[in-house]
């Protein structure tokens, strides 16, 4: 069997989570590859379980994730779905867990990112002054990652 982890990802921050969840499941004998948001719906044929990475900008899932689960909503729905969302915020907005939840999920969780100054575009970096939010951040909590990636273990991604 083979897990694919689709990432949508502006600055690498989610793409660099999907690598560890890829990683985490290839150490337990899982085949496992990380594909782009872009280039994962041809691939859907080829897998059996689908892990996929959304980051959250401006209170909004980004439009790339989203697009591919709703393009995709009639493949996805043969196969186990694990969502995931990244962000900045402590946690995920109710609104938004709930857009996710719409599509044929066996789970859905919440990541904090990570924020390097030199990746952002002009208007990002001026937002994060005027919220005063720190522009160079990392705030992901890697065994918490390691974890759910052992999780998806029991629902039998193999």
């Amino acid at each position: 069997m083979t897990t694919m982890v689709v990432v949508a990802s502006k600055h690498g921050s989610t793409a660099e989570i999907g690598e560890r969840i890829a990683a985490v499941l290839s150490a337990r004998g899982v085949k496992a590859h990380v594909k782009d948001v872009g280039e994962a719906a041809k691939w859907l044929y080829e897998t059996d379980n689908v892990v996929v990475g959304i980051p959250v900008y401006r209170q909004k899932l980004m439009n790339e994730g989203v697009l591919f689960l709703e393009a995709n909503r009639t493949e996805l729905t043969g196969k186990p779905l694990f969502l995931f969302a990244v962000g900045g915020g402590p946690t995920l907005d109710p609104k938004l867990v709930n857009q996710l939840k719409q599509f044929p999920h066996r789970e859905v969780t919440y990541f904090r990112g990570a924020m390097d100054e030199s990746k952002m575009s002009f208007f990002e970096k001026l937002q994060l002054k005027v919220a005063k939010a720190p522009r160079e951040a990392d705030l992901r909590d890697w065994p918490a990652i390691e974890d759910w990636a052992e999780g998806l273990l029991a629902y039998g991604v193999n």
